[in-house]
């Protein structure tokens, strides 16, 4: 089937049918972004000018009393104890953030210590002194024969010969509804008997340090 040409003044319909509406896209394209910045303005520039990011907590202090591990019953002993502290935020963010949910659980070698504990929900506000949560855990954790258990095992071996003994807490937070997860390496010095080896079974205090962002750890 044929088609006839088109004339020239449908043509000339056509092409100005086009540009018209060419002409009321690029009209209509402002408008467009500004109605949805006017729209999304409200919850978003409280994010972007008011919160913060998440405030890292640090442990102020933290103490190991005990971790051993004893081969015959595949198992490790441990007491730990920390302090975990949050601090105010700079001057210029949101006067007082929420913090709900507050989660902190220790691992060595990783081997989860026990289960996590949950810690007091607290408001930060400008002005408030920060807030000051003690934790400590303390008890036997199973840990499956095998690969797990050797990993255990050298990982202890060789770090009492190091002097030091490194245990990790992780910590959970949710600030105004928004959760977080950070990391806790404490290393502790390993106390030497008289004789002057490094084969003591506890360790000794931690002295503070600040908690980086972490991947988020199941517990």
């Amino acid at each position: 089937m044929s088609m006839e040409p088109l004339s020239p003044a449908s043509q000339r319909r056509r092409q100005c049918a086009a540009a018209v509406a060419a002409a009321a896209a690029a009209c209509l394209a402002p408008l467009v972004v500004f109605l949805a910045v006017l729209v999304l303005a409200p919850s978003l520039l409280p994010r972007l000018l008011l919160r913060p990011h998440h405030a890292a907590p640090y442990v102020a202090s933290a103490e190991l009393r005990r971790l051993s591990f004893d081969a015959a019953a595949s198992a490790l002993a441990y007491n730990l104890s920390a302090v975990l502290r949050f601090e105010d935020g700079p001057p210029g963010v949101h006067p007082r953030r929420r913090y709900t949910g507050v989660r902190a659980a220790p691992f060595y070698a990783g081997q989860e210590l026990g289960a996590a504990v949950a810690l007091p929900a607290f408001t930060l506000s400008r002005g408030g002194g920060g807030a000051t949560l003690p934790v400590a855990w303390a008890g036997v954790q199973r840990v499956a024969p095998g690969r797990g258990a050797r990993a255990v095992a050298a990982a202890l071996a060789r770090e009492r010969a190091q002097g030091w003994i490194s245990v990790r807490v992780a910590v959970r937070a949710a600030q105004d509804g928004e959760e977080s997860d950070f990391a806790c390496v404490l290393s502790f010095p390993v106390p030497r008997k008289r004789d002057g080896s490094g084969s003591g079974a506890a360790a000794g205090v931690f002295d503070g340090g600040s908690c980086a962002d972490a991947v988020r750890v199941e517990f």
